[in-house]
């Protein structure tokens, strides 16, 4: 006779040859097969002999039984796993979405964008010293020293300090690492990358923004390629970062309303806003621009990317944009020095130079939020100071764009180019 719980144990009642009997309970422990344990009362008075009485007392017991012997299993299993996992094991399969598959989005486990940049820091700087140690090993000695010779390698290549910055990212991505070791690898029980161990910020630094006047030297170079000068425009008036704006196809352009919308963010959260503002004529020139832009391609499909190829080296964009500035003859020093105090200008800076520019025309944070997610107090008293000082420079933020590439103007549209062929002598 038997009565089940399910996955909380079985008892059964066995008939002695002497025509009484006993309960038992039967556990199935992971790895071991089904047990059988003859009950007894929880003093350990007697057994559990009484079929009609004893019944509840031995589901109780079965069910306490089962619950100890699968916990007691787990340990094992988890104490085992962890001996034989190392770091570099455990890295990839996080950096490769495996976790993801094995646990679910527990802990805020996800597919992310930036696992690539992930398993290049770890590659480079933390599986060359600690990859082959057992994740259950390392202790924070073992991460200050990793730390420690990532700083001294990435000096003696560079010829200068690491950026402050880069070592919060390698310190980050292994607090991550060992965070989702203990939990829900299950690996380790405390994180051997402590708040101890965080950078300290670096001095601070002027960062660059581009003028009104230097975007529209920028889009009016026609030795630059065209679509990387729409790219330009458009990371400049949409304020999308580099991921979002190469993730734009043409359907999430929508010409009839004068609407953009984003799917791909570094927040996971979608943004729809409109490229027009009464206040801002000059936003929605862009719209224009981009129309064009769509003519000129031979009207692609929907789901064809905006900028299909940006003809540069990839994760180059920043060392291009400079090389294009001095093109279009911007000679600016702040946008190109590179010392203690000045950054040279980055991508993300054109990112910056749309907030610094909505500022100056006096928009809010929310506005700006619709268009470029959420940005930290301290950022925003930074880009205030940027716009202060465009006011005083009397330069006006967005300024219409439907002129400042020649291919793409009114004139330019119309005119079919002819080539020229050397004149043949017969």
């Amino acid at each position: 006779m038997t009565n089940k719980r399910h996955g909380l144990g079985t008892i059964e009642w066995i008939r002695a040859a002497n025509g009484g009997g006993c309960w038992h309970a039967k556990v199935s422990v992971p790895g071991e097969g089904r047990r059988r344990f003859k009950l007894s009362t929880p003093d350990g008075s007697r057994h559990l002999d009484n079929q009609s009485a004893d019944r509840a007392v031995a589901l109780e017991m079965a069910t306490k039984l089962s619950s100890e012997l699968r916990s007691e299993s787990y340990q094992r299993e988890g104490n085992s796993l962890a001996i034989r996992t190392t770091v570099r094991q455990f890295g990839e399969l996080w950096t490769s979405g495996q976790l993801v598959t094995q646990f679910g989005e527990v802990r805020g486990l996800k597919i992310k964008r930036s696992a690539a940049a992930d398993r290049t820091r770890l590659r480079a700087h933390v599986y060359p010293h600690i990859g082959h140690v057992a994740v259950a090993d390392v202790s924070e000695h073992d991460v200050t020293r990793v730390m420690s010779r990532a700083a001294s390698a990435a000096e003696k290549k560079l010829g200068r300090p690491w950026r402050q910055a880069t070592k919060f990212q390698l310190y980050q991505v292994m607090r991550r690492l060992f965070d989702l070791a203990v939990k829900p690898g299950r690996l380790r029980s405390d994180n051997p990358v402590t708040v101890d161990l965080r950078p300290r910020k670096g001095s601070s630094k002027i960062y660059g923004f581009l003028y009104p006047g230097e975007l529209l030297a920028l889009l009016a170079c026609e030795s630059i390629p065209l679509a990387r000068r729409v790219y330009y425009a458009l990371a400049i008036y949409t304020g999308l970062r580099k991921g979002s704006l190469a993730a734009l196809a043409w359907d999430a352009v929508d010409f009839e309303h004068g609407t953009i919308t984003s799917l791909v963010n570094k927040n996971g959260v979608p943004q729809i806003f409109a490229q027009s503002d009464s206040d801002l004529p000059g936003l929605a020139s862009m719209m224009v621009l981009l129309k064009r832009w769509h003519e000129r391609r031979g009207c692609p499909a929907a789901t064809d990317p905006i900028i299909a190829e940006l003809e540069c080296r990839k994760d180059r964009e920043a060392e291009t944009l400079r090389a294009d500035l001095k093109r279009a003859g911007v000679a600016r020093a702040a946008l190109f020095m590179n010392s203690e105090h000045i950054e040279p200008l980055r991508f993300h800076d054109l990112r910056a130079t749309f907030v610094t520019w909505s500022r100056r025309a006096g928009k809010g944070q929310g506005w700006i939020a619709d268009r470029t997610g959420h940005l930290t107090d301290e950022m925003m008293r930074r880009y205030d100071r940027a716009a202060r000082m465009l006011a005083d420079l009397k330069y006006q933020p967005f300024p219409d764009i439907r002129a400042a590439l020649p291919e793409l103007s009114n004139d330019g549209m119309n005119v079919i180019r002819l080539r020229r062929f050397p004149t043949v002598v017969t």
